[in-house]
């Protein structure tokens, strides 16, 4: 099996590079290239990949119950504005995914409203931009990461007391990643390879929070868990959980994703993620999976 380019680019195994396996024939590898998650036609189709997921947080007393949406599909980016092409046929545009996770949920007098996209290359799964805010009754804060040319912009303004904006400009390493987008790019770890690499990171810490996040990446790594099947609201579903080691980030050092395992089983899951566990206590189970064109079309019943 060919083992994709995960984020970042050029990924370290810390296996070492003598452990990789020998490259396969070329009739297999254009074989295993030709059809996976990434290059389905489904994302050629029109519509958006559409994820529902009941979510839960802690709260005063208990648990917080809401629905977290995520929204996948692919479009082309300007590089000059770094905003979708106006004509998406110049030859200068950036290809990406555009990944976003929308959570809306109300505890006390307040409701938050946390809306995190991130763009990420198509070629090879790096991050092209991520940008998040916040939005509750006291104010707004918001995130701002733009890569290019190996250098990393990053923005950020917290409207809590003596905040204000801040920005940090740093060279983006070739195992740069944004815990805000493993959602999407851990779907492209080598899942069925004899034996599953652990990766290193340089992880940017999830950025879906209302106070200061670091703007900077640390160290983190991904091991491979194991195959399980779990049962989510959407059903029984084959899935490889990923384990992601960190800094300390929302008072956990690690998070955990369930990934759905490719097979006849699970149809056409293209890898989504089914289930999430991470900073902050919050945690993802899958309940819904369609494609929706959500900017037209009306909500499917």
């Amino acid at each position: 099996m060919i083992l994709h380019a995960l984020v970042p680019v050029g990924l370290v195994m810390l296996l070492g590079a003598s452990s990789a396996p020998p490259p396969a024939p070329a009739q297999e590898v254009a074989e295993t290239s030709a059809v996976n998650w990434k290059n389905d036609p489904a994302w050629y189709q029109g519509p958006a990949e559409w994820a529902l997921y009941d979510a839960t947080r802690p709260a005063r007393g208990g648990e917080l119950h809401y629905e977290a949406t995520i929204f996948t599909n692919k479009q082309r980016m300007n590089p000059n504005t770094t905003t979708k092409a106006g004509d998406w046929r110049k030859p200068e545009n950036i290809e990406v995914f555009k990944h976003n996770v929308s959570e809306v949920y109300e505890t006390g007098n307040f409701v938050y409203r946390y809306l995190t996209t991130a763009f990420v290359r198509t070629d090879d799964l790096s991050i092209y931009k991520l940008v998040s805010s916040s939005q509750e009754e006291c104010g707004t804060s918001f995130k701002r990461f733009v890569v290019t040319d190996g250098q990393v912009d990053a923005t950020s303004f917290d409207y809590h007391p003596d905040q204000g904006e801040s920005s940090e400009t740093y060279a983006a390493s070739s195992s740069l990643a944004f815990h805000d987008s493993l959602s999407l790019t851990l779907r492209d770890y080598p899942f069925d390879a004899p034996e599953k690499p652990v990766l290193k990171l340089d992880l940017v810490p999830d950025q879906t929070t209302p106070v200061v996040a670091p703007l900077k990446p640390d160290r983190a790594t991904v091991h491979y868990i194991a195959r399980e099947t779990i049962t989510v609201p959407y059903g029984s579903v084959e899935t490889h959980h990923l384990r992601v080691e960190h800094a300390r980030d929302g008072r956990t050092t690690q998070s955990d994703y369930w990934f759905a395992a490719p097979g006849t089983q699970n149809g056409d899951m293209l890898n989504v993620m089914v289930k999430y566990e991470g900073p902050h206590g919050v945690k993802y189970q899958l309940k819904r999976l369609e494609w929706w064109a959500y900017w037209s079309d009306p909500k499917p019943e």
